[in-house]
């Protein structure tokens, strides 16, 4: 019976060394993030200039999104995490998002989302801050902490004294935060940003002195995408809706390996298994 624990084991073994997640003769890791396709290091390894990532001193940046600095790329839920400043009462009381989704990749529309289900909208300090719908039309979600004397900010029990938490509604183009309801105490500042959630839960700390945090961005494909990416029609294929609020949606297709199957689904031959 151990013998044959063991034969599975290397069976199992020698299928994940096999399977590729990038582009033939590029490569799928920069650092310790893996990289998969469409995503790439050098513009020849992927699907377009917006999935182009560049590999500086073993760290992966998104150069279409500013360089923003990449974290994790994920295949199943469709999505890319990046580095991001926390915007503070003392420095930007009034922000907008826009600027993180700037493009400097001139093709096309960009395909990237803040994520609602990745992200979580958090506030540290003392008072009310507001995300507003990227036409400035309506609130899109709020928190308010509180604080009392010798309060300090606490994001592992983030709860409403000195910080709070809460969720967006739906995914977003862009937004703007309003701050100005914030206290300054006792010279400290106070922050309010979207973090990714998961980052969150698994006790990352965010404190004052943190410059940046984790977000979430949904990475979206087009149909004129789907013509380019010849290992979807080997795949399960399928379109899914995202919805962006006040009545309108962005549409993505997705491609997955079948349920015995693992790996790329948008390398041709990606999925391996069966």
């Amino acid at each position: 019976m151990k013998q044959f624990h063991v034969f599975v084991l290397l069976i199992l073994i020698s299928l994940t060394e096999a399977l590729d997640y990038a582009k033939p003769g590029c490569k799928d890791t920069c650092g310790n993030v893996r990289i998969p396709y469409p995503f790439g290091i050098r513009r020849n390894c992927s699907l377009n200039e917006w999935y182009t990532l560049d590999c500086n001193f073993s760290t992966p940046y998104l150069s279409a999104l500013n360089n923003m600095e990449v974290l994790n790329v994920n295949l199943e839920q469709q999505t890319i995490t990046v580095n991001v400043s926390k915007i503070s009462n003392c420095q930007n009381p009034v922000w907008n998002s826009s600027h993180i989704l700037t493009a400097n990749s001139g093709s096309g529309g960009n395909p990237f989302l803040f994520a609602k289900l990745h992200n979580i909208f958090m506030v540290e300090g003392c008072g009310n801050a507001f995300m507003i719908s990227d036409n400035g039309s309506a609130v899109v979600t709020g928190c308010s902490a509180t604080c009392h004397n010798n309060t300090v900010s606490d994001v592992n029990n983030c709860f409403g004294i000195g910080c709070c938490q809460t969720i967006i509604p739906y995914d977003l183009k862009s937004f703007s935060l309003d701050l100005t309801d914030m206290e300054t105490q006792k010279g400290v500042c106070g922050f309010a940003y979207l973090v990714d959630k998961n980052s969150y839960v698994q006790g990352r700390s965010f404190s004052d002195q943190s410059t940046f945090v984790p977000i979430s961005l949904l990475w979206t494909l087009a149909d004129h995408d789907y013509d380019q990416l010849p290992g979807c029609s080997q795949s399960v294929r399928t379109r899914t809706v995202f919805d962006l609020g006040y009545n309108t949606s962005a549409e993505s297709i997705r491609c997955e390996c079948g349920a015995t199957y693992e790996g790329n689904p948008y390398l041709e031959g990606g999925c391996k298994g069966g």
